[in-house]
């Protein structure tokens, strides 16, 4: 039987979440696309696709999600057992992901949905290195479920902890670190009780809104280096006690975060500042929009190793990665509230010219960016959607921005007639377009190399004054 194994983070996989449905259908949906199917397989893929769409407009997440785990049943070719529908259910959770040498932790498991399993046998290894932690048995009438394991002797570092379903084909991964983080913790908390409330201190505490969400597995913390971002928030300690802007006449690549005021939450964003910049002159910034699963990292971290970043230094741009809230959020309410707060964010502090600001996004970004733009047309210069799609009938509210619009016709996550559609829109509304479809490109192939060619077009835009 195919191995289905689920890396977990337990905050986000609630059944009361849409936004998981909504991820769990464009994975559905890709691999339609992609997969050989025959035309029954296509025939029930289609008819769970549809009870799982009318699910979550019921508010029934946990019913959409079986249909969507059933159909993906269905297109790899693995049974729909009663046991495989029990375990497909199974999310799991660490009372802590983040914990000292020799702690216990507790596994928990809840289910998306009601599901007829039966009992099935558990056992739990942690990764690397195949340390058997334990069994027990997971009983569906008996939701949820404890398990309590001890990590003694385990040195610090990044684990996982694999809770293995066998005869069903399902694991469940669940990251863990191990660190003794419990003093600089409590230090750099009792600092930031005491910091000024100054220009930067946000920053400073989302380092620790950081450790929080890692350690309450709402992102695996294999992702952040914790002492790095510790030491980081102590500068800025250092700096704003000292009376000193910790930013100041720093160049490259940060981390930052405000305290939005829709909730009084942190919000971070990822900023980068040209060598050239010196705030005697304005500069031009663009604003760049993650994909579906990402955050505020993404648009560095994940396209050709920074190329993003490499492309703003040549031609002497700022660049901001909003987070947008949460990775589903498709930038609508205060996810788009986030896109406009950072923006202003980085025009309060540095010297952006208005006149020369871009918009710009790949997948779930590319709709952002066209929604954003849509929603306030006054702002931005230029757009670069990247395998994306939208409303046409807005088209008509921005055909004065100028856009470079950039699509894959082999994509086969966002069909590539959604971009045709909004090209052909805005050239009927007389918008300036640059269309590139690449022949055989992939979704998310044309990415990066798009990155050159819509930074140089973005160069040459500018707002005129009546604009």
């Amino acid at each position: 039987m195919k191995c289905l194994w689920l890396l977990v983070f337990g905050a986000g996989l609630s059944a009361q979440d849409a936004g998981i449905v909504l991820r769990t259908s464009v994975t559905y949906n890709t691999q339609k696309a992609t997969l050989q199917l025959t035309e029954e397989q296509r025939k029930q893929a289609d008819e769970l696709s549809r009870q799982a769409q009318q699910a979550n407009q019921a508010g029934k997440y946990g019913d959409a999600m079986r249909s969507l785990y059933h159909g993906l049943a269905v297109m790899r070719k693995v049974e729909w057992t009663p046991a495989f529908e029990f375990a497909s259910s199974l999310q799991g959770k660490l009372d802590h992901a983040i914990v000292e040498p020799g702690a216990q932790v507790n596994v928990m498991l809840t289910a998306l949905y009601a599901a007829p399993g039966g009992k099935l046998n558990a056992s739990l290894v942690l990764m690397p290195g195949e340390k058997q932690l334990g069994s027990a048995e997971v009983d569906s009438s008996a939701m949820p479920f404890h398990k309590r394991v001890d990590l003694a002797g385990v040195p610090p570092g990044d684990y996982t902890i694999e809770l293995r379903l066998p005869g069903t084909g399902v694991g469940k991964s669940l990251p863990v670190h191990v660190d003794t983080l419990g003093e600089p913790v409590q230090r750099l908390r009792a600092r930031l009780a005491k910091a000024p409330k100054k220009d930067g201190v946000a920053t400073a505490e989302y380092a620790l809104a950081l450790y929080d969400r890692a350690d309450a597995g709402e992102l695996n913390p294999a992702r952040v280096k914790f002492r790095e971002e510790f030491a980081a928030a102590e500068a800025i300690v250092n700096a704003l006690e000292a009376g000193k802007d910790p930013f100041a006449g720093k160049h490259g690549d940060s981390h930052r975060a405000y305290r939005s005021a829709v909730d009084n939450t942190l919000q971070p964003y990822r900023l980068f500042i040209p060598e050239t910049y010196d705030g005697s002159k304005p500069t031009p910034l663009v604003v760049a929009l993650h994909g579906m699963g990402g955050d505020e990292n993404s648009m560095f971290d994940s396209y050709a190793n920074g190329l993003l970043k490499r492309e703003a230094e040549r031609l002497g741009f700022m660049v901001v990665c909003p987070k947008g809230r949460d990775s589903a959020s498709m930038y609508r309410g205060s996810a788009e509230q986030d896109v406009l707060d950072v923006l202003a964010e980085v025009r309060r502090n540095y010297r952006v010219d208005a006149a020369r600001i871009y918009l710009m996004g790949h997948s779930m970004g590319a709709y952002g960016t066209w929604s954003t733009a849509m929603d306030h047309p006054d702002i931005f210069a230029a757009l670069g959607p990247i395998s994306g799609g939208g409303s046409a009938a807005g088209m008509v509210k921005i055909r004065h921005i100028p856009q470079y619009v950039v699509h894959g016709d082999d994509d086969r996550t966002v069909s590539v007639t959604q971009s045709r559609t909004m090209v052909e829109a805005g050239k009927k509304a007389g918008a300036e377009i640059v269309y590139v479809e690449v022949p055989g490109g992939s979704h998310v192939g044309v990415a990066a190399p798009a990155f050159p060619g819509m930074l140089d077009f973005f160069a040459k835009q500018k707002k005129d004054a009546a604009q």
